[in-house]
């Protein structure tokens, strides 16, 4: 019997070595994929209904974070994970009352090498994002 479980802690022990770790940071990119894009349409929302919201980025040297706010004041600031960066060129996410964006473009949230994108529509404001192999990876 003895035998057996010096046996099992040894398979155990060496099925532990070998089994790689897993990179988690894929998927908290991901999730703050999903995250800033259910924001995003959740400002559009609240810009259709008349509350004027907006959502501003920013860049650091070190992390990168968006706030929600309501004309001056701060709803809600969300810093990214370290190693995730957000990238755009539109400083200031907001939408007009009709749901039109006053800036279109694409938000990408980069980790290593993969590029999770956000799009913001021109016309419609429609917030789009690219998925499974439509996703790009640089």
């Amino acid at each position: 019997m003895a035998e057996l479980v010096v046996g099992m802690c040894l398979m155990v022990l060496l099925v532990g070595l070998v089994i790689p770790k897993v990179d988690v940071g894929y998927a908290k990119a991901e999730w703050e994929r999903r995250k800033l894009c259910s924001e995003i349409r959740y400002i559009k929302r609240r810009n259709l209904a008349g509350v004027n919201e907006d959502i501003r980025v920013t860049n650091s040297e070190k992390k990168s974070a968006y706030y929600i706010a309501c004309r001056t004041n701060l709803l809600k600031k969300v810093e990214m994970p370290e190693n995730i960066r957000m990238e755009t060129l539109i400083d200031r996410i907001h939408f007009h009352t009709d749901g039109k964006p006053y800036k279109a473009g694409t938000v990408e949230i980069n980790y290593k090498k993969k590029i999770y994108s956000i799009t913001i529509t021109p016309i419609s404001g429609r917030v789009l994002f690219k998925e499974g192999i439509y996703s790009s990876a640089k």
